[in-house]
């Protein structure tokens, strides 16, 4: 084992590990909740899951690692240990079949045990009594097992601290290694070498599937190899990490392009377009996508707006007259190839000029020009230029650039200038252009962006030493002008002034250091200076930047080659990840606290078989990511600890143990939806598992899922069926669903294991009388009296069971003992009374509403319902005098308006009948019988048109009401309207024919109720006469 300064690309590994934000493929528990009967009286779990179930007899007890570790990672737990231990019977020293020993043994809480097979894993590994200091100092793939086991080993003896000191030194191990591999990806990929390099970037991956340059290389290898579904495969995932990389966007339309699907590529040439609106390629790409999909329409406004960003673009004015060709318009094509024939091919602002500013560089490094509009001296000046200004909004610049050039005559002015010079360039003079920028700075020197356009349009007319002069002045008035810095960059190259060039260009990258293009050049002007090692460290930042950069890869490497003496040394660089001194990678890592003061000049011996993982000679890294998440969660670090169980399922995605320490830790924050899909993800995996299923319920019940707790609890009860739990909790599920009847099944089960729970049993008496289970609630309900006597809601809830029942006379009863308690108990007081008048004593009613009255005056349901007693008892005075008691607390009172117009009536005040029921339906205009009585007490007092009217309202309410057409009949002959009459007698023929044969000459009555209804909802008799 020789130990290196690799050390240090090790621990920022680890720290990139932590910092990426991370995300994991969905391992999706579908159909969960189809076809879920929330109201069957069983427990009967008929569903369908689409989860793998496991069933014991399909497999074979190989000695194979993949074997064992199959039934760890799918939660197995007794059969990975069974095994392990079968393994080890023949082969004792069998490291993976230790350490997965271990690892069963501790899921199934038996600590003490896994630490012996740990410490015997240990005792078998080379080199495993060295200074664990030093292999925690310079961690390698060789000392990995051996951190790995100190690690656990420290963990359930409680010393979480070297724990995590041992994790994270191996996990950086195992970053390095992924590093290592990724670059000898790179460099296979860049020889053409594609197989190759998939092997590596996979075994990258293996270890950091978080990577997304990782997913984006694997694409592009597949890509070169014409497998452009697995390219797309890749760019998905790549995609899935940083959906919003215009690049990998556009990769993917372009693959979609050569798998013929258009409208695919064309949607993701939108979504780079939604992102980068100015993106020339997408807006060129899209247009042949459109061209091949026939619409060509649309086609040539994406070249228009392609060449409104890029006017100069020699290809695209070639590719807009082939289609205007294709379309007819001849005319317009020869003016696109006229246009294209004007470009230079060698320029694009200028002649010797290849390089375009990045766009990122023009999307935010925009300067304005400050020119404030000037006060003129003469008012026609002024309104010249507010003409101008006018003419120049509605873009007739012929008009305003006369307006301009009028006013410059008499009062020049910087801004009028340059309004002028702005015009010009549009129209392409670019000379007389500049000289108008000129005459404005000379007025108001103090514009940077001015200069800026000036220095641009010099570039156009190939004055680019003069244009680097612009630029100077426009750098000098804000240091901080990137694109002003990048132009004179560019512009001292082309002068062959290299030193100065790279000044400009440190520059740019100082302000914009997240340029590829920049490094690129930037190493392009070092290598004209032969400087090649700078040159150097400026391609790596542009592969750092951008992997995929082919150019930079091919400087590299030739620069590289310069510099080298021999092969042996280019071999060595080839097979050796290197960052320079002065990388901002280390700057990183001091920035998150590392100390590199250890730093060494050692070479990485590392294990080279690819397969070391899946063969068990290495402890697979998801393992070591769930210890340390673990080992976090044990130090109460909960954000480590979450981004840890994240990356071991982002790594092994069938990884029962860590979904569920996941699950644990959310609902340990009451974060219960994400804890209840990280259960959802382990029981994917292991969908036997009991104690996975009730995690699931809890936390499903507790985020308010209660469809899915429903059949998670009975997914408990089906593999355990006297666990108490999951029956209680049942049926307090089954009651927020109003499924009553499954409830109170749900808690007698229960209380069948746990007969002494009080408060399980008033929940089956509550859930049972909403079933009208009224002997399975009495029943209950005496079983918690008997145990807690005084417990007046128990004695309401068995009232209310005896009068459902019918059995009011126990039901005043139990009142009574409510009352011997509490004799002015209000509640008790009023349902005495109820239950004394459904059993028809209608005076000891009134005296239980009369108690309860001398204890609350204005109770007035309690003078309603006494009022209504009296007029049972024929006491229509008194029952009078109530109803105006009532009135006076109430003046609209529908209840006493309507029995005190009854009581009237029976008084022989039919006036005073009316003036009630007027008031009534004032307040109540759909009172049916108010409309009746009214109008037959109208037609006792004669007033036949008022009766009339009445039952024509009544009959609005209830068209065919016999008793109504009958009297409306009568009314209408006393008033002379028989034709009228002998229509009504018709319909009420019609509707009833032995109605008025039934009245037997004796007529209708006055309508009096018989009952108590609060609701006024009464209904006229169908026959007022029993024979």
């Amino acid at each position: 084992m020789v130990m290196g300064f690799k050390n240090i690309l090790s621990m920022f590994t680890l720290v990139l590990f932590l910092a990426i934000t991370l995300c994991h493929p969905a391992v999706a528990v579908d159909n969960l909740n189809d076809g879920i009967s929330l109201y069957s009286d069983e427990v009967n779990i008929t569903q369908e899951v689409n989860i793998t179930q496991t069933n014991d007899s399909q497999y074979l007890y190989s000695d194979t690692y993949e074997n064992i570790s199959s039934f760890y990672l799918s939660g197995n737990y007794d059969q990975s240990l069974e095994v392990s231990k079968r393994v080890l019977d023949s082969n004792p020293n069998s490291t993976y079949a230790l350490y997965i020993a271990g690892l069963s043994l501790e899921n199934l809480a038996r600590e003490n045990e896994a630490t012996q097979y740990y410490e015997k894993a240990l005792l078998n590994l080379k080199d495993a009594d060295q200074n664990i200091t030093e292999m925690v100092n310079n961690p390698d793939l060789e000392v990995l097992p051996i951190l790995f086991l100190k690690g656990k080993i420290s963990h359930l003896e409680g010393n979480y601290n070297d724990s995590l000191t041992y994790q994270d030194a191996a996990l950086s191990a195992y970053g390095y290694h992924s590093e290592d591999l990724y670059n000898k990806g790179l460099y296979y990929k860049n020889e053409g070498k594609y197989e190759d390099a998939i092997e590596h970037f996979q075994a990258a991956l293996r270890i950091n599937p978080s990577k997304t340059d990782s997913w984006t290389q694997l694409g592009e290898c597949y890509e070169a190899m014409g497998e452009y579904q697995k390219a797309q495969d890749n760019y998905d995932k790549a995609l899935l990490r940083d959906p919003n990389n215009s690049e990998l966007l556009l990769k993917y339309g372009l693959v979609a392009e050569k798998m013929d699907d258009y409208n695919l590529a064309i949607e993701y040439y939108d979504r780079v377009l939604e992102i980068q609106p100015y993106n020339v390629d997408s807006w060129r790409y899209k247009a042949r996508s459109l061209e091949e999909l026939g619409q060509n329409n649309y086609a040539l406004t994406c070249y228009n707006q392609a060449l409104e960003y890029d006017p100069e673009n020699k290809t695209l004015w070639n590719l807009k007259g082939q289609l205007l060709d294709e379309l007819g318009r001849y005319e317009e094509s020869i003016e696109c190839y006229d246009q294209a024939l004007k470009l230079n091919p060698d320029h694009a602002r200028g002649i010797g000029r290849v390089s375009e500013a990045p766009s990122i560089m023009i999307e935010t490094d925009s300067h304005e020009v400050f020119y404030e509009t000037p006060q003129f001296d003469s008012e026609s000046a002024q309104i010249l230029f507010n003409k101008g200004e006018a003419f120049y909004r509605l873009e007739k610049y012929e008009d305003a650039l006369e307006c301009y050039n009028d006013v410059l005559e008499t009062e020049p002015h910087a801004v009028v200038w340059y309004r002028k010079a702005t015009i010009l360039k549009n129209y392409g003079d670019f000379s007389e252009a500049i000289d108008s920028y000129g005459e404005a700075l000379g007025i108001e020197p103090d514009a940077p962006a001015v200069w800026y356009e000036q220095a641009v349009l010099l570039d156009r007319i190939g004055e680019y030493g003069k244009a680097v002069k612009s630029y100077e002045e426009a750098t000098e008035r804000d240091g901080n002008y990137t694109l002003a810095w990048y132009e004179m960059a560019v512009d001292l190259k082309i002068l062959g002034k290299y030193e100065q060039s790279l000044e400009a260009y440190d520059k740019v990258c100082e302000l914009e250091p997240s340029s590829a293009q920049v490094w690129y050049e930037r190493g392009a002007v070092l290598d004209e200076l032969g400087r090649y090692d700078e040159a150097i460290t400026s391609y790596e930042k542009v592969l750092e930047l951008n992997p995929g950069h082919s150019a930079a890869s091919y400087q590299l490497r030739t620069d590289q080659s310069k510099l080298s003496q021999s092969n042996q040394k280019e071999s060595d660089h080839r097979n050796n990840f290197h960052y320079t001194g002065n990388s901002p990678f280390l700057d990183f890592l001091k920035s998150n606290g590392f100390d590199l003061t250890f730093m060494g000049s050692g070479t990485d011996v590392s294990v080279n078989s690819l397969a070391s993982i899946e063969d068990g000679e290495l402890p697979a890294p998801e393992y070591l990511w769930y210890s340390r998440a673990m080992t976090m969660s044990a130090v109460n670090n909960t954000n480590k600890s979450l981004s840890s169980f994240e990356m071991a399922t982002m790594i092994e995605p069938d990884y029962a143990a860590a979904w569920e320490g996941k699950g644990d830790l959310f609902k340990k924050y009451n974060q219960w939806d994400d804890s209840s899909d990280a259960f959802k993800q382990a029981l994917s995996v292991n969908s036997d598992s009991v104690k996975l299923w009730h995690k699931y319920a809890i936390v499903s019940q507790k985020a308010g899922d209660l469809q899915t707790a429903l059949y998670a609890y009975g997914r408990v009860v089906e593999n355990d069926p006297d666990n108490g739990d999951a029956l209680y909790n049942r049926g307090l599920i089954y009651d927020k669903l109003g499924s009553f009847r499954n409830a109170a099944n749900a808690y007698q089960k229960y209380l069948s294991l746990e007969p002494k729970d009080m408060n399980a049993w008033y929940l089956l008496a509550q859930s049972a009388h909403k079933a009208r289970m009224y002997d399975v609630s009495l029943n209950a309900i005496d079983t918690v009296i008997n145990n807690q006597p005084s417990n007046q809601d128990a004695l309401y809830l068995k009232s209310d069971n005896l009068e459902k029942m019918g059995r009011f006379s126990d039901a005043i009863v139990v009142y009574d003992k409510i009352l011997d308690s509490d004799p002015k108990n209000q509640d008790a007081l009023f349902n005495k009374g109820l239950a004394f008048e459904n059993i028809g004593q209608y005076q000891k009613a009134i005296e239980c509403y009369e108690q309860l009255l001398a204890v609350n005056p204005q109770h007035a349901t309690a003078m309603e319902h006494k009022g209504f007693n009296l007029y049972l008892l024929g006491e229509y005075n008194k029952a009078d005098i109530v109803y105006d008691q009532i009135l006076a607390l109430q003046p609209n009172n529908a209840d006493a308006l309507y029995h005190k117009a009854t009581i009237k009536y029976l008084l022989s005040s039919y006036a005073g009948s009316i003036i009630y029921y007027d008031r009534l339906l004032e307040v109540k205009p759909n009172c049916i019988t108010a409309w009746y009585n009214k109008g037959f007490a109208n037609n006792m007092m004669g007033n036949v048109d008022e009766a009339i009217e009445c039952y024509d309202q009544a009959l609005s309410i209830d068209p065919n009401n016999p008793s109504v057409l009958y009297n409306k009949r009568f009314a209408l002959y006393r008033i002379g309207k028989s034709s009228e009459a002998k229509t009504t007698k018709l319909k009420l023929d019609s509707i009833d024919p032995g109605f008025e044969e039934a009245l037997d000459n004796r007529g209708t009555k006055f309508f009096l109720p018989k009952e108590y209804d609060p609701n006024l909802g009464y209904e006229l008799p169908l026959r007022w006469y029993n024979k």
